[in-house]
């Protein structure tokens, strides 16, 4: 009688388990046939390599989805749910991401150009090797994201949180992060030049021999941040906050960069 009451619990519990996990295969379908498939359940879908381009998947959830490859170009995935989602190589041009969820999500060497990721929630996401120029992350968060030799050049992270996170060796010239939250965020080797930090907070980040020609940094909080061996060239760091002299051991400027008042000009970089 026990084992027989076991076996029953046994089949319960892998049921429930199947229909927690499982997607809606009419979903499947409809999103096959229109392209287009609002609110759907496509949890744990595999649509590697498929061409979705253009698609309407606005509030889907496609948490844990393989979507490694897959051609979303111009798709709608405003307030979609990609948590876990393995998105690596994928296509997101021009694509709609606004209010989506993306934690803890894969993008490694995605293609991003134009994409609009504005209020997204990208915690410890790993975009590392990922490019796209122009692209937009404004008012995200991304806290403890991996943007390891990423290149989002001319890219918006203005009013976005951004602590811990790593952008060792990422291309980010022209790149605007003004008014967010940098704490204790590695910026080591990175290009940035024209950066925009005003108004930023970047206390305890690392600028290790990074490449800050012409960056501003108005009203930047830089308490206790590095600068060892970088080339500050034409930056303007006049009006930052909490900057003190031992930050700039190491690093270079011209006759362009400006400090802020009191402190000794920098070693040539030439």
């Amino acid at each position: 009688m026990r084992s027989v009451f076991v076996t029953v619990i046994g089949l319960a519990a892998t049921t429930l388990t199947f229909q927690a996990q499982a997607y809606d295969e009419n979903d499947l379908k409809k999103l096959k046939s229109d392209n287009a498939c609002v609110e759907c359940d496509l949890r744990r879908t595999k649509m590697h390599s498929a061409d979705m381009m253009g698609a309407d998947l606005k509030d889907a959830n496609l948490r844990e989805a393989i979507l490694k490859n897959i051609d979303l170009k111009k798709t709608n995935l405003d307030e979609a749910d990609l948590r876990r989602a393995d998105l690596e190589k994928a296509n997101l041009e021009n694509a709609s991401l606004v209010d989506a969820i993306l934690k803890n999500t894969d993008l490694e060497k995605s293609i991003l150009h134009k994409a609009n990721f504005t209020e997204a929630d990208m915690r410890q996401a790993d975009l590392e090797n990922a490019v796209g120029d122009n692209t937009v992350f404004t008012k995200a968060d991304m806290r403890q994201t991996n943007f390891k030799r990423t290149r989002f050049n001319g890219g918006l992270f203005n009013d976005a949180r951004l602590n811990e996170s790593n952008f060792k060796r990422a291309v980010l010239n022209g790149t605007d992060f003004s008014n967010s939250k940098i704490k204790n965020t590695r910026f080591t080797r990175a290009e940035l030049k024209n950066a925009n930090f005003n108004g930023s907070t970047l206390a305890q980040s690392n600028f290790y021999r990074a490449n800050l020609v012409s960056a501003t940094f108005e009203k930047a909080d830089l308490e206790s941040a590095i600068f060892w061996q970088a080339d500050l060239s034409g930056a303007d760091m006049s009006g930052a906050k909490n900057l003190k002299a031992e930050q700039l051991d190491g690093a270079c400027g011209d006759d362009k960069t400006r400090l802020p008042e009191g402190l000794p000009s920098l070693p040539n970089c030439s």
